[in-house]
């Protein structure tokens, strides 16, 4: 059996696939444990049940949406609005 054609364990790349990815690979998830208040756990959980995501995925999402904000105000020094139909609201970073 060739080497391109060999099954391969989960965990591990060719050497030409290693190649291909170059810079572009991600460093290793990592476990943390965190203490919440109840007000991020009914964060967590509208978004479960909202998008039908894991507990992991929805800290991921948040995290994700909380980290565009932050580089957006704080480091482009962007005005960050919400405009609803009816309103407009200017999100301060404290």
């Amino acid at each position: 059996m060739s080497a391109a054609s060999r099954p391969q364990s989960a965990g591990t790349r060719s050497s030409q696939d290693a190649g291909k990815q170059g810079k572009e690979r991600r460093p290793d998830p990592k476990r943390i444990n965190v203490a919440v208040t109840p007000d991020t756990v009914r964060a967590l959980e509208l978004v479960m049940d909202r998008e039908g995501v894991s507990l992991t995925e929805a800290v991921r999402r948040l995290i994700g949406y909380g980290e565009f904000v932050y580089r957006a105000v704080r480091e482009d020094g962007a005005d960050l609005l919400v405009k609803t139909d009816d309103s407009t609201k200017e999100v301060v970073l404290l």
